[in-house]
């Protein structure tokens, strides 16, 4: 199921590989002011 995202929602909670190694997800930034996310998408 997708859910549709609107302007000031909450984002889905998600995990993800991180760049530093390991995974990084939205509930570990939970309460942070700003957060910016960086998507790359590879081309094959």
């Amino acid at each position: 199921m997708t859910e549709e995202l609107t302007v000031g929602s909450r984002a889905p909670d998600f995990r993800l590989a991180s760049s530093q190694g390991g995974e990084a997800g939205s509930a570990d930034y939970l309460g942070k002011a700003h957060v910016v996310l960086f998507f790359v998408r590879e081309y094959l």
